[in-house]
């Protein structure tokens, strides 16, 4: 049982969206940290790291976890507005619990940044499997 649901849920798509969450994980953490170090506050700094992350997303889930091999002008317009819009509910969402945990409660910047993006990883990845990608 334990096995099945593992192999289920551990295939090549979920293991390569997992690799390419990382390193769009790292392009937004580094993005938000220059952000906020050079002085921007946390919703501009998000805004920031969210936008590049977005791109780097897009590109590297379309060709690596998704395998959409079409380049399509019009399909390509198409997935990337349906994948915007769901990357613009997640961080407006993300941007609003960062707002009340550090700018609000006071809470570490870096610390609740990961934390959030944990749950955007979560929802982008259902996003792009049943909406975006679909096959």
């Amino acid at each position: 049982m334990v096995l099945r649901v593992m192999k289920k849920f551990l295939n090549r798509e979920t293991v390569s969206y997992l690799v390419v969450g990382i390193c769009t994980t790292v392009v937004g953490l580094a993005v938000f940290a220059l952000a906020v170090h050079f002085g921007m506050g946390v919703a501009v700094s998000n805004t920031a790291s969210h936008a590049l992350a977005t791109l780097f997303a897009y590109i590297t889930n379309k060709v690596f976890v998704f395998r959409s091999r079409s380049w399509n002008p019009r399909l390509l317009g198409k997935e990337f507005v349906k994948f915007i819009g769901a990357r613009l509910f997640t961080y407006i969402g993300e941007t609003a619990l960062l707002v009340v945990l550090v700018d609000i409660i006071g809470l570490d910047a870096m610390i609740m940044k990961m934390f959030t993006m944990g749950l955007v990883v979560l929802g982008n990845y259902f996003f792009s499997k049943f909406f975006v990608f679909k096959k």
